[in-house]
């Protein structure tokens, strides 16, 4: 059963006959009924399959960081988002393959924040109990007080935490408290980035390793 919008001229949900509706990123879209493929998959789709398979398995559990990282980089009107783009990047940027054939996300390849700033650099850290002590090298170009630093942490088991504008870039240093429970045997990866609290601009990320 459909059903029919704004009169008869109008659009429909549902569907009629072998014809389906139905609303896509804002979109009404109409098509027909899917052929079943009946073909065994060759190797190539099955390589593909995976790669899809580990590509969102990374990437849904740190969704939120993803869509704070990539929120300005969708033109305007199009029909992909924040959350499409970084899987984008992923799938062509950080996927590589082990000594198994099997496909993995090189973490150090991972951009969670993108954007036309400047990345910062000098970059390190040191657990401490719950405490991380962040240290980056000062960067002229950012005497402001307006350009502050951010950190992105996860790890493979559901932890994940977003600070975003912590510390001035000019302190070159700031300690970040860990929040919420995880596996103090999982590493926790973390990233920093630089964000213009301005103009709301950010940096692509740095990726500084591993914290256990």
């Amino acid at each position: 059963m459909a059903i029919q919008e704004n009169g008869p001229n109008g659009p429909f949900k549902g569907k009629v006959g072998s014809v389906y509706g139905y609303k896509l990123n804002g979109q009404n879209i109409i098509r027909g009924a899917r052929n079943k493929n009946r073909k065994p998959p060759t190797e190539a789709m099955l390589m593909n399959q995976q790669k899809m398979k580990v590509a969102n398995n990374f990437i849904g559990p740190i969704k939120a960081i993803l869509q704070y990282g990539y929120r300005h980089l969708a033109p305007k009107g199009s029909r992909v988002g924040p959350f499409q783009l970084a899987q984008q990047h992923i799938l062509k940027e950080t996927m590589e393959l082990d000594a198994d054939c099997q496909y993995y996300v090189n973490v150090e390849k991972v951009l969670v924040f993108k954007g036309p700033l400047s990345p910062p650099i000098g970059c390190s850290v040191e657990k401490h109990g719950k405490m991380l002590h962040m240290k980056w090298t000062v960067n002229a170009d950012y005497k402001d007080k307006m350009y502050k630093m951010s950190f992105a942490l996860f790890n493979t088991k559901g932890f994940m935490q977003l600070d975003i504008g912590i510390a001035e870039v000019n302190q070159g240093s700031c300690t970040v408290p860990l929040i919420g429970s995880f596996d103090e045997k999982i590493p926790i990866h973390i990233y920093f980035g630089i964000w213009d609290s301005y103009l709301d601009l950010n940096s692509d990320s740095v990726y500084c390793g591993i914290v256990e």
